[in-house]
Formats: C-alpha cells, sequence, structure tokens
C-alpha cells in the first residue's frame, strides 16, 4: 500500500513539473501574436528604456522581469534588451527537467567560452570582428592574473558568485561580479563590472555602474532568453575629441553577443 502512494505521489509531482512550464504566449502576455510568432521563428526582439521599453519582451514572472521593472522606472539609468527564443536540440530529448536546468547552468558558468565571441564593428564598417579576446574566471577581484578553471556542477545551486577577468576589444581588459540565481524554470545571471570601462582612456561606464543580466527560462517550446544591459549616471552618448561613443548601441551589441554565446553552446555538450 505505502509503495502504491509512494508511486502515485512521484506521478502526481511529475504532471505538476510538466504543467508548471509555461508556453512563450504565456510568458509574454504583453506581446503580440505577430511578434510571439516573429520570435518562434528565429528573429530576435529588441528594446529600449529610451524608445519603446523594454518589459513587454520581458518574460512575466520571472527574476529578470522583477530586474526589468526596476530598471525600467530608475531615472538615472537607461537599459536596452534583447530577448530571442531556441528550440530544443535533439539531444535534450531525452533529458529530465532536472538535466536541461542543469545543462543551461554549466552553460553560462563557463565562462572561459565567451573567450572569441564576435560582435558586429561600427568603426570597421559594421563587419564582424571578435569582441572578448580574453575570458576566465579569476579568485580575487583585485588580481587579474589569479585564473582558475571554470566550475563544473552535478546539482543547481539556488545561488552562486564568479569573479571573472574579460578582455574585450572596446574596453580593454576588465573584471567584473557574476551573480546566479535559480528557481525550477530558470537561470538567471547578473553581471557587474568592477573596474571602469575605459576607451582611449576615457572613463565611460564608472565602477559598479554597469549591470548585465542574462537568463534563461525553459518554456514549453523551448528556450527563451533574455538579456538587458543597463548603464547608470552616464548619457547614451559621450563625445570625445574626434569621436562619439553610443553606448545604447555598443551595449546592445554586446548583449547581442551574449545571447548568441548561450544559443551556441546550448547545441554542444558543455
Amino acid at each position: 500500500m505505502k509503495k502504491t502512494l509512494c508511486l502515485l505521489l512521484i506521478l502526481i509531482l511529475s504532471i505538476f513539473s510538466l504543467c508548471a512550464t509555461e508556453s512563450i504566449n504565456s510568458t509574454l502576455p504583453s506581446l503580440d501574436k505577430y511578434y510571439v510568432d516573429i520570435l518562434k521563428n528565429g528573429t530576435p526582439l529588441n528594446g529600449s528604456t529610451l524608445d519603446n521599453g523594454i518589459l513587454h519582451l520581458i518574460p512575466k514572472n520571472t527574476l529578470i522581469y522583477n530586474m526589468a521593472e526596476k530598471t525600467s522606472s530608475s531615472s538615472n539609468s537607461f537599459s536596452v534588451s534583447i530577448t530571442a527564443f531556441k528550440t530544443y536540440n535533439s539531444s535534450w530529448n531525452n533529458l529530465s527537467e532536472n538535466e536541461k536546468l542543469l545543462k543551461i547552468f554549466n552553460i553560462v558558468t563557463a565562462i572561459s567560452t565567451q573567450k572569441g565571441i564576435k560582435y558586429i564593428s561600427r568603426t570597421s564598417g559594421n563587419k564582424e570582428k571578435v569582441l572578448m579576446e580574453d575570458s576566465y574566471c579569476i579568485s580575487d577581484l583585485d588580481k587579474k592574473k589569479s585564473k582558475i578553471d571554470d566550475p563544473k556542477f552535478l546539482s543547481v545551486p539556488a545561488s552562486y558568485q564568479l569573479y571573472t577577468y574579460q578582455k574585450d576589444n572596446r574596453f580593454s581588459g576588465n573584471t567584473y561580479t557574476v551573480n546566479y540565481k535559480t528557481t525550477d524554470d530558470e537561470i538567471f545571471m547578473e553581471i557587474k563590472n568592477h573596474t571602469p570601462l575605459k576607451f582611449l582612456g576615457v572613463t565611460c561606464v564608472e565602477k559598479e555602474q554597469l549591470s548585465m543580466f542574462i537568463d534563461v527560462l525553459k518554456t514549453k517550446e523551448g528556450l527563451l532568453i533574455s538579456c538587458i544591459a543597463e548603464i547608470k549616471n552616464k548619457k547614451p552618448k559621450i563625445n570625445l575629441l574626434f569621436y562619439t561613443v553610443d553606448l545604447e548601441d555598443s551595449f546592445t551589441r554586446r548583449i547581442t553577443s551574449l545571447k548568441d554565446w548561450f544559443i551556441k553552446y546550448a547545441d554542444t555538450d558543455v
């Protein structure tokens, strides 16, 4: 009798777990069906708090939606976003829901795999160039040479923190704090700059004034990837002597590269 009750309980919990994963339409209730279909067909959707806003592009009742609400109401910052969709790869068919979440978590904590990611360079005539020249985890935020291996997980923690060093071809080398939070269907990643971001010796973003959020949500149809970059206490454009740094456009392209990075490794065995 006890064995039967246990099996019944496991069955009920399994059914509940399946039902808990929502469809894209229900997670994006403010988005017109036309744009949901565009998203499902593989075209990302961009937003900006300087233009048409970002909340309608962010899945509701999620960790990243809570953050999007805060950034959208901030009077001393601006934010850009990109939302994309990826169907589950055939290699995911035999994975349990927990195994899918674990795979996602091991992808987004594999910081070294960001080395070599590319972006569209405006200064090179809208040509593709390498954005991230180096990328790795460190043990000490103030020591960029304290390199350590990427972590590897056998189970998904509720929260986790990493320190990283990244050298890109725009703001050179900087250190970052990366914080992770997870739920049954979602992995949320927040990246904050520990050092000021400088271009040609000029500080474009002060210490801890950049936050980039990457969120991966499991839905019935596939993975919904949402990215936001928030820049505080800076105007969207910084005028140098012979050059203008367009932060809105620059960080839109940066989070686009991060979105592409995740999608690429979602098809690998990382």
